[in-house]
């Protein structure tokens, strides 16, 4: 990670915006930041530290205490930090969680913590990556692949942090070791082969279990030798697999029987069954008979009906012949009733014009002598219109300030609305915010609560740990002292039978000169001494023991040793298990008093039970306040809604008082011209309205005379004109009348003749019998089904009748009763037959279930063999003590002292030199990456802690540089381009100066960029390149300076 580009504003001393260019550096890989104490030197390490990981350099100091004293209300608290890394050029901003001063009012909001990352192009444009503080958090470590930790460790030594890394004991190294060298996939290989191998030997025992547990299913079939198998402890599973194989075959005989059995009774059945089928169809056959005897019968009864239905059907045809003529006789009887009601209308009408004539000419008379009274009405109408603008103009006017009125008055009611609402709201802001304080205290509290549940859980991890192992040592160590107990017992057999062993060889040896003086006869040699002469041979006694005892003796010893070999095997495989119990028990003690300062075993139940209670209780608050807090965002949204709504609403209150005040002015002006011209108008005109309808009505009255006068005279003309129309109207009408009526009766004559031809009684008749072509068609249809239909059953019934003579009605519940017999006999066959075939699937699937397991321990047991030494070593359980990961870690620490050693030895001019610490310490602490210091003065090792101030700083640049190129050697994606060093020069003399300044020079040779802060003049002078920091008054700004 190289920096390019650094914004800090209000952050620190640093009061407004400070901008930090490093590609002022150009070429140059070497600075020292300089200034006075206090100015905001460490800030800087602090604002890159900060906008990287949301945390300042050191832990003293926290991103919420970062905001400047300086700045002002209006500036927000913002880091923003441009780098490249890998060739990709990233832009990363955050800002703290932080207090802001209200807008308006007085008080405090809090504004959350936000974050946002950048990948930037070629040509400076950005692409978001992350949007919020956790995104950014995970995805900035997924690029520059270290934490805040590591990154403080190797490439920015904070102020006072440089022996941290250097003094650290062998735990705390192996924390760091393991995240920079990801060395966790060791660790879960030790897990993984001490879970396989207990998973295995579980296995083992669980198949050992299953085996046991199927081989009790068997189906015995009523053997008494398997009965007695299956009865006996462990299970002899190749005895009992041996016994399964005579079952079987005992089973499949009596299957082979019953086969036979089977097939005879199915045949029994069949034939039962078609009898069944042969009666059910023949009473089905008479049922459709007698249904179509009955249908016959229905259908014989609705012939009269078919009959009338026929004579219908005709009678509709002949109507049908007629409807032509009849429509010709409708229609010009509709004409001459038409005609003759226009004749009518036209008298009628004639009547009414000649009145109408009368009253005109009467009209006309009246409207010629009323022109004298028109005239002095105009004369009236011309001085009223000279009045016409200054009544307008003064009604304007006084209806405008009546108008100006009431807005005026209008504004006013609205402005106290306003501030009433504005009341009501900001009353009701403070108290969502108030609210919103609240629930962000909340929120801390929610944040602390998941911490300590983490605690609880953890705790509460080891206690339950511990609870479970000291109940299994219990048992175990209970299974050694019963074990002992035995082998004690066993002992005592075992002397006891070699006791008996030895009085019997001594008494079979000397019983066996009797043995052999009973073989002797005079004359033959004796095998013993070889004489011919036996004169005192030795006599046999009747309780010397035989040759069977003494093998049953020596047979007694050697079981007595066989057990005795096999209980002391049991009892070290229980000791051997209490043992790693009592190992695990003394690493989990650790890791629980870390978690319960002052835990002691005794009091494991109560805190158990205590934590168990507590965990709940927190868990339960837990959810209480996180329901809470999700109101969080939907209430800041709410207050920063209310906060625009209120400023809206103040901008409103001013908007409308300035209108009212504009509109006061204007009623002003317009009440001064109202009263100038109320003066030049008649009191009884004023009112425009009343003005208005004076001139309207004389001038309405002027109209309606001379348009009465013109009604007159045109209504006169136009009745005289109507009256010749309807005249020459009502003579043609007549003759229209006259015709029709001729048309008329001739048709009527003719139709009077067809009704007759086609014998029609009446005219009655004749409309009765007319029908639709739809409706006659279904008529014909209804006759035709029913012919049909009849004919068919008919013939049905016929056939059903010709089938069916001479047979009687079958017995059915007979038949029903024998075939219910031969099935229920068929199916208890079929059922034998199927719980025989059962059990030998049973059986048979059992032998080939217990062959797979067999096979499969056989397996577990060799890779148990092999996995489970591997655990073991892997586990420390091995000459040097040492795990897996620690042997590892051991390596790299080793490397990275090599690395470190090059430079430490020239610092101290070859003095010293970092040494790995090998020996085991005392008891269960962990050992083997603790450093010492070797000193070529004394030709002796101490520990580091013993350097002075000055040689633990050379020391500590050594390791971390070493460090660097360590870890930037073996992980290839952790990226160490920079490094960052805060004070530690003060400590050395000149000379070592100038080492650690060459030692710094090699660094930067390779790229990497170096910057320092310090106040060593010795060093300001050797490095070019200088950032200073100047306090002033109202804050810290800096500036890059260059010498030559």
């Amino acid at each position: 990670m190289r920096p390019i580009k650094l914004m800090m504003q209000a952050f620190g001393p640093y009061a407004g915006k400070e901008m930090i260019d490093f590609s002022q550096l150009g070429n140059r890989t070497m600075f020292v930041i300089s200034g006075k104490t206090g100015s905001g030197k460490t800030t800087i390490f602090d604002g890159i530290s900060f906008a990287i990981y949301g945390r300042a350099s050191g832990d003293d100091r926290m991103g919420t205490d970062l905001r400047s004293q300086f700045a002002s209300d209006e500036w927000v608290t913002e880091v923003s930090l441009e780098f490249t890394l890998r060739g990709e050029r990233y832009y990363i901003w955050r800002s703290p969680q932080q207090e802001k001063k209200k807008s308006r009012g007085d008080g405090y909001t809090t504004i959350n913590a936000k974050a946002e990352l950048y990948i930037v192009d070629e040509q400076g444009e950005r692409r978001l990556l992350a949007a919020n503080v956790r995104e950014t958090d995970e995805k900035i470590k997924e690029i520059i692949q270290l934490d805040a930790n590591q990154f403080r460790q190797i490439l920015m030594i904070p102020q006072g942090d440089f022996r941290k890394l250097l003094t650290s004991d062998s735990k705390e190294k192996e924390g760091i070791l393991q995240r920079l060298f990801r060395t966790e996939q060791y660790k879960r290989i030790e897990e993984k082969l001490k879970v396989d191998a207990n998973v295995l030997k579980r296995q083992v025992e669980a198949g050992t279990a299953e085996r046991s547990r199927v081989l009790r299913n068997i189906v015995t079939y009523g053997n008494e030798q398997m009965i007695a198998a299956l009865m006996e402890e462990p299970l002899n599973d190749a005895h009992i697999l041996s016994l399964i194989t005579d079952i079987l075959r005992e089973m499949y005989s009596d299957l082979d029987v019953l086969v036979q059995s089977i097939e005879e009774q199915k045949q029994k059945r069949d034939e039962a069954k078609r009898r069944v089928d042969a009666a059910e169809d023949i009473l089905k056959q008479m049922g459709v008979r007698d249904e179509l005897m009955n249908r016959k019968k229905e259908l014989q009864a609705k012939e009269n009906d078919i009959e009338t239905l026929k004579t219908k059907s005709e009678m509709a045809q002949k109507a049908n012949k007629l409807q032509h003529q009849e429509s010709l006789c409708q229609r010009l009887k509709k004409e001459l009733d038409n005609a003759e009601m226009r004749l009518d209308a036209d008298l009628k009408q004639k009547k009414i014009i000649d009145e109408q004539l009368l009253k005109a000419k009467e009209k006309l008379s009246y409207e010629e002598n009323r022109m004298d009274v028109k005239e002095k009405l105009n004369s009236e109408l011309f001085q009223l219109k000279n009045l016409r603008e200054d009544v307008y103009s003064f009604a304007s006017r006084k209806s405008g300030l009546l108008k100006i009125e009431k807005e005026v008055l209008s504004y006013r009611d609205k402005i106290i609305d306003e501030k009433k609402a504005f009341a009501t709201k900001s009353e009701l802001s403070r108290e969502k915010e108030k609210t919103l304080k609240e629930l962000r205290q909340l929120q801390i509290k929610v944040y602390e609560l998941e911490k300590t549940i983490t605690t609880i859980e953890n705790a509460l991890s080891h206690l339950t740990i511990l609870d479970q192992s000291t109940k299994k040592l219990a048992e175990i160590e209970n299974q050694v002292k019963l074990k002992t107990n035995e082998l004690e017992k066993v002992k005592r057999v075992s002397e006891d039978a070699r006791e008996t062993l030895n009085t019997i060889e001594q008494h079979w040896l000397k019983g066996q000169a009797g043995h052999i003086a009973g073989t002797l006869s005079d004359g033959h040699p004796c095998p013993v001494c070889g004489s011919s002469n036996h004169p005192f041979p030795a006599e046999q006694s009747i309780d010397n023991p035989t040759e069977n005892d003494l093998k049953l003796a020596k047979s007694a010893v050697d079981k007595a040793y066989v057990e005795l070999s096999e209980i002391e095997g049991s009892r070290q495989k229980f000791m051997a298990e209490a043992e790693f119990l009592q190992g695990k028990i003394d690493e989990t003690l650790a890791g629980t008093v870390h978690y319960i300062p002052g835990f002691k075993m005794e009091m494991k139940d109560v805190y158990l039970q205590s934590y168990k209670k507590d965990l709940s209780e927190k868990k339960h608050l837990l959810g209480e306040y996180s329901k809470e807090i999700k109101q969080i965002p939907a209430l800041e949204i709410q207050v920063n809604e209310m906060e625009k709504e209120l400023e809206q609403m103040e901008k409103e209150i001013v908007d409308l008082a300035e209108l009212e005040r504009q509109r006061s002015i204007s009623y002003s002006e317009t009440a001064a011209e109202v009263n100038n011209l109320s003066r030049l108008i008649p009191n009884e005109l004023k009112d425009i309205k009343k003005y208005d309808e004076k001139v309207a009505g004389i001038d309405a009255e002027i109209k309606k005379m001379n348009k009465d006068f013109e009604t007159a005279r045109e209504f006169f003309t136009k009745t005289s004109e109507e009256l010749a129309v309807i005249n020459g109207k009502i003579d043609h009408v007549k003759a229209q009348v006259h015709s029709a009526n001729e048309a008329l009766t001739i048709e009527r004559e003719k139709f009077i003749e067809m009704l007759d031809e086609e014998e029609f009684d009446s005219y009655k008749h004749y409309h009765e019998s007319k029908k639709t072509s739809a409706e006659i068609n279904m008529m014909d249809e209804a006759i035709r089904a029913y012919r049909e239909e009849y004919r068919s059953i008919s013939d049905r019934l016929k056939d059903y009748e010709s089938r069916l003579n001479m047979i009687e009605k079958p017995n059915m519940s007979n038949l029903k009763e024998r075939l219910d017999e031969t099935e229920k006999i068929y199916a208890a066959l079929l059922d034998q037959h199927a719980n025989i075939s059962l059990h030998i699937k049973k059986n048979e699937e059992i032998v080939t279930m217990v062959t797979e397991i067999n096979n499969q321990i056989k397996r577990m047991e060799e890779d148990y063999e092999l996995i489970g030494h591997l655990a073991d070593i892997t586990r420390g359980q091995n000459t040097y003590r040492l795990s897996f990961e620690r042997f590892v870690l051991a390596s790299f620490l080793d490397d990275i002292l090599h690395a470190a050693n090059v430079r430490l030895i020239k610092m101290t001019s070859g003095r010293y030199q970092l040494l790995r610490k090998t020996d085991r310490s005392k008891g269960n602490v962990q050992s083997g990456l603790e450093l010492l210091i070797f000193d070529q003065y004394t030709g002796q090792e101490r520990h580091v802690k013993t350097l002075s101030g000055g040689e633990s700083f050379k020391a500590a640049l050594s390791l971390a540089l070493g460090l660097a190129d360590v870890v930037q050697e073996h992980a290839g994606g952790v990226s160490l381009e920079t490094m960052f060093i805060d004070e530690g020069f003060g400590t050395l003399d000149p000379e070592s100066i100038d080492h650690a300044i060459e030692a710094l020079m090699d660094i930067q040779s390779s790229g990497r960029l170096v910057g320092v802060i310090s106040h060593v003049p010795e060093l300001k002078e050797r490095i070019d390149a200088r950032l200073e920091v100047i306090a002033y008054q109202h804050g810290s700004k800096t500036e890059f300076r260059f010498l030559g």
